[in-house]
């Protein structure tokens, strides 16, 4: 008698289990599902990579739910925790929202210098290399709003300060290529009505077709302001 009812005991914390671990396994996959696209929307281009699940749906307050309805990201914390209000069915039949925290990595494929890059130099695709940052959590974090994804093309630019080797590349760190450098000779037009007197000038800064830039004639030394033309002259009107 004693051997039949431990075996039925048995039996029954065996059928138990068995019937809580999909339930468990179900809960967890929808987390799964619905936190990466909470992250995702978050952090845009970035590949969301979540730690097992199960573990907190075998615990309080998740070992409560037999299904979730509706997930919303509640903060985005440093060192890659992310922390969700989860809304769901309880096991005793009524609704329930708990907040439940979680580790994540957030992944991007970005630019990183090849090697030390100086300012005002002209770029070219080759001084770069792709490398997956996680940007949920250290100095990455602070900048994957503005790091510069991996297709990103640098035909064209230029540097504006110094980039590192290995550093990911920002867009604050570079700049479109002007068409006139500081220092580089243009003719210059002065134009008054019908009259233009051409003369030749240096630029004092540099600047792109429509921009104003200041430029210093050859013979005076004299400094005007003109706009640079598509030909890469200066008109000044005077």
């Amino acid at each position: 008698m004693i051997f039949r009812l431990a075996s039925a005991a048995l039996f029954l914390i065996f059928f138990a289990e068995s019937f809580a671990a999909p339930v468990e396994s179900g809960l967890a996959e929808q987390l799964n599902q619905k936190f990466k696209a909470a992250l995702e929307e978050r952090i845009p281009g970035a590949e969301i990579r979540l730690p097992s699940l199960e573990k907190i749906c075998s615990e309080a307050p998740l070992v409560n739910y037999t299904g979730i309805s509706k997930v919303r990201l509640v903060e985005d914390r440093a060192q890659g925790i992310a922390l969700f209000e989860v809304s769901g069915l309880s096991s005793g039949g009524g609704d329930r929202t708990d907040l439940v925290q979680t580790p994540y990595s957030a992944w991007k494929r970005v630019l990183t210098a090849a090697h030390r890059i100086y300012p005002n130099t002209k770029l070219k695709n080759e001084d770069f290399k792709i490398q997956e940052v996680n940007v949920a959590s250290g100095s990455p974090r602070e900048y994957r709003g503005i790091m510069l994804p991996a297709e990103t093309e640098m035909t064209g630019k230029q540097s504006r300060q110094t980039i590192l080797e290995n550093h990911f590349v920002t867009e604050t760190a570079i700049e479109k290529q002007p068409e006139l450098r500081k220092g580089d000779m243009v003719r210059l037009d002065l134009t008054s009505g019908d009259l233009t007197l051409s003369t030749q000038a240096t630029a004092s800064e540099p600047g792109s077709v429509g921009d104003r830039i200041r430029v210093i004639t050859q013979k005076s030394k004299k400094e005007v302001v003109g706009t640079v033309r598509e030909d890469h002259s200066v008109e000044v009107r005077l």
